[in-house]
């Protein structure tokens, strides 16, 4: 059902620089096997260095390590139109937002699946809903 939405809302804005945001396990990988021109932001954006992977991939995650990352990803990674560019920070040209979100249950569900820390979850979520407000970019919300 998302997909279908998603693929539609895609399609029907194919002309504009893209970024589909959403926090860890809310579905971002699934979906982007299904689209085919989809790109992950880290592919978009120059490869980390090492000692910026200890940095970011660390618990617990906190408003600094998504400043860091909007900063490593975002600031540096550039869409192209056609190719929406899924991840958690907003790659410095884009012009549209799709925000996937899913109920507090759901996500709770996810992340003890793949042994996540739900409240690194919420914290990145939050984060990534106050990046989205300060952009003052059009979004548009799929509840997956």
């Amino acid at each position: 059902m998302s997909v279908h939405l998603l693929r539609k809302f895609l399609r029907e804005n194919q002309d504009k620089c893209i970024a589909v945001l959403g926090t860890t396990c809310v579905g971002k990988t699934t979906l982007m096997k299904d689209i085919p021109e989809a790109v992950s932001v880290s592919q978009i954006a120059p490869p980390l260095r090492e000692e910026e992977k200890l940095e970011l991939y660390k618990t617990p995650w906190t408003p600094e390590t998504g400043e860091r990352m909007s900063y490593l990803r975002g600031e540096r990674g550039i869409i192209k139109a056609g190719k929406p560019a899924f991840g958690t920070v907003i790659p410095s040209n884009t012009e549209l937002i799709v925000y996937l979100t899913v109920s507090d249950e759901v996500l709770k569900n996810r992340t003890e699946l793949r042994g996540v820390s739900f409240n690194d979850a919420k914290a990145m979520q939050k984060y990534i809903e106050e990046m989205i407000k300060e952009s003052k970019l059009p979004v548009h919300i799929i509840k997956i």
